[in-house]
Protein backbone atom coordinates (compact mmCIF):
# COMPACT_ATOMS: atom_id res chain seq x y z
CA UNK A 1 0.00 0.00 0.00
CA UNK A 2 0.97 3.42 -1.15
CA UNK A 3 0.76 6.24 1.83
CA UNK A 4 -0.59 8.67 -0.96
CA UNK A 5 -3.21 6.08 -1.63
CA UNK A 6 -4.12 6.48 2.58
CA UNK A 7 -3.59 10.82 2.20
CA UNK A 8 -0.08 11.12 2.82
CA UNK A 9 1.19 14.54 1.61
CA UNK A 10 3.80 17.02 2.22
CA UNK A 11 2.33 18.40 5.44
CA UNK A 12 2.85 14.85 7.47
CA UNK A 13 6.28 14.42 5.68
CA UNK A 14 7.84 17.19 6.39
CA UNK A 15 6.48 16.29 10.65
CA UNK A 16 7.45 12.59 10.37
CA UNK A 17 11.14 13.53 8.62
CA UNK A 18 12.60 14.35 12.44
CA UNK A 19 11.07 11.22 13.14
CA UNK A 20 13.03 8.60 10.49
CA UNK A 21 15.33 6.29 12.22
CA UNK A 22 15.13 2.36 12.59
CA UNK A 23 11.97 1.16 13.00
CA UNK A 24 10.01 4.17 13.43
CA UNK A 25 7.43 4.15 10.36
CA UNK A 26 4.04 6.16 9.31
CA UNK A 27 0.41 4.50 9.46
CA UNK A 28 -2.95 5.76 9.42
CA UNK A 29 -5.51 4.56 12.10
CA UNK A 30 -8.40 3.52 10.21
CA UNK A 31 -10.47 1.74 12.78
CA UNK A 32 -10.86 2.70 16.85
CA UNK A 33 -12.11 0.25 19.47
CA UNK A 34 -11.44 2.30 22.93
CA UNK A 35 -7.87 1.83 23.16
CA UNK A 36 -7.01 -0.52 20.58
CA UNK A 37 -6.22 0.45 16.95
CA UNK A 38 -6.35 -0.66 13.21
CA UNK A 39 -3.24 0.61 11.55
CA UNK A 40 -2.14 1.19 7.60
CA UNK A 41 1.07 1.77 6.73
CA UNK A 42 3.21 0.92 3.63
CA UNK A 43 3.82 -2.37 5.20
CA UNK A 44 0.68 -3.60 5.85
CA UNK A 45 -1.84 -3.74 8.67
CA UNK A 46 -1.44 -4.05 12.61
CA UNK A 47 -3.78 -4.21 15.47
CA UNK A 48 -2.16 -1.13 17.33
CA UNK A 49 -1.75 0.51 21.13
CA UNK A 50 -0.45 3.66 22.23
CA UNK A 51 2.93 2.94 24.44
CA UNK A 52 2.78 3.47 28.56
CA UNK A 53 4.96 6.65 27.67
CA UNK A 54 2.38 7.55 25.17
CA UNK A 55 -0.37 7.74 27.61
CA UNK A 56 1.35 9.85 30.39
CA UNK A 57 2.07 12.58 27.88
CA UNK A 58 -0.98 13.17 26.91
CA UNK A 59 -3.70 13.07 29.04
CA UNK A 60 -6.80 14.45 27.54
CA UNK A 61 -8.73 12.22 25.13
CA UNK A 62 -8.22 14.92 22.33
CA UNK A 63 -4.78 13.90 22.57
CA UNK A 64 -4.81 10.57 21.72
CA UNK A 65 -5.44 8.53 17.86
CA UNK A 66 -8.61 9.29 16.25
CA UNK A 67 -9.46 7.12 12.39
CA UNK A 68 -7.84 8.87 9.83
CA UNK A 69 -5.36 9.94 12.33
CA UNK A 70 -1.60 9.52 10.98
CA UNK A 71 0.56 7.70 13.67
CA UNK A 72 4.22 6.79 14.02
CA UNK A 73 4.80 3.35 15.32
CA UNK A 74 7.00 0.02 15.75
CA UNK A 75 5.94 -2.98 14.29
CA UNK A 76 6.81 -5.79 16.66
CA UNK A 77 8.59 -8.56 14.66
CA UNK A 78 6.84 -11.29 13.69
CA UNK A 79 3.51 -10.25 14.94
CA UNK A 80 0.30 -8.32 13.19
CA UNK A 81 0.88 -5.81 16.67
CA UNK A 82 2.46 -2.51 16.76
CA UNK A 83 2.95 0.26 19.34
CA UNK A 84 2.41 4.00 18.56
CA UNK A 85 4.82 5.94 19.92
CA UNK A 86 3.85 9.21 18.84
CA UNK A 87 0.80 11.31 16.59
CA UNK A 88 1.22 13.66 13.57
CA UNK A 89 -0.45 17.07 13.93
CA UNK A 90 -3.99 17.11 12.15
CA UNK A 91 -5.08 19.18 9.91
CA UNK A 92 -8.91 18.78 10.56
CA UNK A 93 -10.64 16.92 13.35
CA UNK A 94 -14.28 16.37 14.21
CA UNK A 95 -14.92 17.06 18.11
CA UNK A 96 -17.79 15.95 20.41
CA UNK A 97 -17.88 15.97 24.20
CA UNK A 98 -17.42 12.56 25.56
CA UNK A 99 -19.80 10.23 27.28
CA UNK A 100 -19.97 11.50 31.02
CA UNK A 101 -20.19 13.28 33.27
CA UNK A 102 -16.89 15.22 32.97
CA UNK A 103 -16.46 18.24 29.99
CA UNK A 104 -14.08 16.90 27.70
CA UNK A 105 -13.82 17.15 24.34
CA UNK A 106 -13.22 13.60 21.84
CA UNK A 107 -12.35 13.76 18.38
CA UNK A 108 -14.63 11.41 16.69
CA UNK A 109 -12.58 11.66 13.26
CA UNK A 110 -9.54 13.37 11.93
CA UNK A 111 -7.68 14.83 8.66
CA UNK A 112 -10.93 14.35 6.33
CA UNK A 113 -10.77 17.23 3.29
CA UNK A 114 -14.50 16.88 2.12
CA UNK A 115 -17.67 16.04 4.02
CA UNK A 116 -20.58 14.51 2.00
CA UNK A 117 -23.90 15.37 3.78
CA UNK A 118 -26.82 12.91 1.96
CA UNK A 119 -30.12 14.18 2.91
CA UNK A 120 -33.45 13.01 0.96
CA UNK A 121 -36.45 15.06 -0.52
CA UNK A 122 -38.50 13.11 1.00
CA UNK A 123 -40.77 14.01 3.79
CA UNK A 124 -37.22 14.38 6.67
CA UNK A 125 -35.90 16.90 4.40
CA UNK A 126 -35.06 19.62 7.35
CA UNK A 127 -33.48 23.15 6.03
CA UNK A 128 -32.33 23.35 9.40
CA UNK A 129 -30.34 20.18 9.98
CA UNK A 130 -28.76 20.82 6.81
CA UNK A 131 -27.44 24.41 8.04
CA UNK A 132 -25.89 22.26 11.12
CA UNK A 133 -24.42 19.83 9.25
CA UNK A 134 -22.44 22.16 7.16
CA UNK A 135 -21.29 24.19 9.81
CA UNK A 136 -20.10 21.48 12.22
CA UNK A 137 -18.08 20.45 8.50
CA UNK A 138 -16.58 24.13 8.14
CA UNK A 139 -15.69 24.03 12.17
CA UNK A 140 -13.91 21.08 11.54
CA UNK A 141 -11.47 22.10 9.08
CA UNK A 142 -13.31 20.39 5.88
CA UNK A 143 -15.11 21.18 3.01
CA UNK A 144 -18.78 20.27 3.34
CA UNK A 145 -20.71 19.23 -0.39
CA UNK A 146 -24.56 18.93 0.13
CA UNK A 147 -26.05 15.65 -1.98
CA UNK A 148 -29.77 15.71 -1.92
CA UNK A 149 -31.39 12.45 -3.09
CA UNK A 150 -34.91 10.75 -3.50
CA UNK A 151 -36.19 13.68 -5.96
CA UNK A 152 -38.72 11.34 -7.57
CA UNK A 153 -40.64 11.61 -3.87
CA UNK A 154 -40.48 15.27 -4.09
CA UNK A 155 -43.09 17.84 -5.62
CA UNK A 156 -41.01 21.12 -5.45
CA UNK A 157 -37.40 19.75 -6.13
CA UNK A 158 -36.32 23.75 -7.65
CA UNK A 159 -37.63 24.78 -4.17
CA UNK A 160 -35.74 22.43 -2.00
CA UNK A 161 -32.48 23.23 -4.31
CA UNK A 162 -32.89 27.02 -3.64
CA UNK A 163 -34.05 26.56 0.19
CA UNK A 164 -30.40 24.85 0.30
CA UNK A 165 -28.65 27.32 -1.38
Amino acid sequence: MQLAALGWDEYFAQQFEPCKRDGLVPARIIEQNKNRYIACGEQGEWQAEVTGRFIHVHAGLEGFPAVGDWVILTALPGEDRALIHALLHRKTQFVRRAAGSVVVEQVVAANVDVVFIVTGLDGNFNVRRIERYVTEAWSSGAQPVVLLNKSDLCGDVEGCIRAVE
